[in-house]
């Protein structure tokens, strides 16, 4: 028997269950009735007539079982889940819209032809079209072969990074870095934003990590510059002809603690475009006092 008619027949079975308990109760409503009549013709004490109230054991039910009501839930649109009221409910700078933020593994799946850059592993050379397939490539060590590829799978991190950083996000209890790059400069700035042209340069700048340093402890020099971009910070790094861009992505609790965290992306360049980097990097703190920690970085 084919599982199609195995259930049709459950199916089926199911809705005479229905049936047979009211026509059982309909039997013994009648019995009952037909025994009381016996008793007053029988017994001594004459019983007073009573006009029965209709009730449930008397309603007869129809011979075939009403059609199912059908499920709307299909058609319902889902809705967003808000987030219990105190809760800071996760969010992104203004480049995302509502419609993306409101289905993200939609966003991450949806085809944009032009937006990544071809990338090659040996001799093979493919283009990834969605985030997920770029995320893929990227973990199997494909990657951008010259300057202009190298920029545009930029734009694809930090576009993707900030969507799978919502995924993973959850309302958080208290946060205090969703304006952390308001007035921001050097000196409340992780030392890691700092530009790294050369291996020793990369060097001194994990040492400054291990311990701690902000940026304008790491590099003296630097100074705020004038960003173009609303929302941006600029810093300029003279004593290596670098400069740094940090944006704040989005925010979200992403590591379960319910302390709200912040991811930034960092672009470190030089004047003659020659160097290239962009970095995200996930941050917190936990009083609005604290300086900012490094949770993760990806590039």
């Amino acid at each position: 028997m084919s599982d199609e008619t195995a259930l049709s027949r459950t199916r089926t079975a199911s809705a005479r269950r229905p049936i047979r308990a009211a026509r059982a109760r309909n039997c013994r409503a009648v019995w009952l009735l037909l025994c009381a009549c016996n008793a007053d013709r029988g017994g001594s004490d004459p019983v007073t007539s009573v006009q029965p109230r209709p009730s449930r054991a008397t309603i007869v039910a129809p011979v075939d079982p009403p059609p199912a009501a059908e499920d709307s839930s299909a058609r319902r649109p889902v809705e967003a889940v808000q987030p219990e009221p105190g809760l800071l409910a996760p969010g992104a700078n203004d480049e995302f819209d509502a419609a993306t933020l409101a289905d993200l593994k939609g966003a991450l799946s949806a085809v944009e032809e032009a937006a990544f850059a071809p990338l090659v592993l040996g001799d093979k050379r493919v283009t990834p079209n969605n985030c997920r397939s770029w995320r893929t490539l990227r973990a199997r060590g494909f990657a951008p072969k010259n300057a202009l590829a190298a920029r545009l799978d930029g734009g694809a991190l930090a576009r993707c990074g900030a969507l799978e950083f919502l995924v993973r996000a959850r309302p958080s209890r208290v946060g205090h870095v969703r304006n952390a790059l308001v007035g921001a400069g050097p000196n409340s700035l992780p030392a890691i934003v700092a530009s790294a042209t050369s291996r020793l340069a990369l060097q001194a700048r994990n040492v400054a990590v291990s311990k701690a340093l902000t940026l304008g402890q790491f590099l003296p020099g630097a100074r705020t510059g004038k960003s173009e971009l609303r929302g941006r910070v600029l810093i300029d790094e003279p004593a290596s002809a670098t400069s740094v861009i940090v944006n704040a992505e989005a925010w979200g609790d992403v590591n379960s603690d319910e302390i709200e965290d912040l991811l930034l992306s960092v672009l470190n360049s030089d004047d003659d475009a020659s160097y290239f980097d962009l970095r995200l990097i996930e941050v917190t703190r936990t009083t609005p006092d604290a300086p900012l920690t490094v949770l993760a970085v990806s590039k």
